[in-house]
């Protein structure tokens, strides 16, 4: 399995293709679809699906794209309302998102099915309320829940703190150290380029400034 990242359109976004036997997982696409589309057949995979971390627009730009083209969507089942509305901040970026529905609602334990991947549901409010982590072997992709050294706003509507704290101490602290962290911004690049993990687990529950919030 290889991870490539590629820049987003907004806000150093940072959008995932997972790869493995000439398929491919598209995690949080903000970059344009079309920008997807194309690096997806420049790699020589087909996307078998949209994995949604949350509803912010930055991560989201390029999904109605996908979902044409015949990838379907997944996010959390509580997040539905918050892509469908101004929650999703779109306005405050700028430009008008291009509407679209998720094709499947998941929840905390699912276990996904999307050969050759099998991905687990990690459902982590805070940044907000449908926000949800995804497990792939010992790969997790946290979206604006963790960052290397940092944590996701909670300033934003259905955002809370105290969710936070719990989906980071509660939920992802108790992982195995040794899991690979790739977060929701921090590569560079506007063409799709294989991504070394960002952080550990372990390296988090040791450094991360969220612990004197706890």
């Amino acid at each position: 399995m290889t991870v490539y990242s590629m820049q987003g359109e907004y806000l150093s976004e940072v959008t995932y293709l997972v790869c493995e036997g000439g398929k491919a997982l598209v995690i949080d696409p903000g970059a344009s679809g079309e920008r997807v589309l194309a690096e997806c057949a420049s790699l020589s995979v087909t996307p078998v699906a949209v994995l949604l971390t949350h509803g912010h627009a930055d991560h989201v730009l390029g999904a109605a794209a996908l979902q044409r083209s015949g990838v379907k969507v997944y996010a959390c089942g509580e997040e539905f309302s918050v892509i469908a509305s101004k929650a999703n901040l779109a306005i405050a970026l700028g430009f008008a998102l291009d509407p679209f529905t998720p094709d499947v609602a998941v929840k905390d334990d699912d276990v996904l099915s999307l050969a050759p991947f099998s991905v687990k549901v990690i459902q982590t409010p805070g940044h907000t309320q449908g926000g949800v982590c995804y497990l792939i072997g010992k790969t997790l992709f946290t979206g604006d829940t963790l960052f290397p050294g940092s944590y996701g706003r909670t300033d934003f509507p259905t955002g809370d703190e105290q969710d936070l704290l719990c989906s980071i101490a509660n939920v992802l602290f108790e992982l195995p150290p040794d899991i690979n962290v790739y977060s929701g911004h921090g590569f560079s690049g506007k063409v799709a380029a294989p991504a070394e993990p960002q952080t550990t687990i372990g390296e988090e529950y040791s450094t991360n400034p969220i612990l004197n919030l706890l």
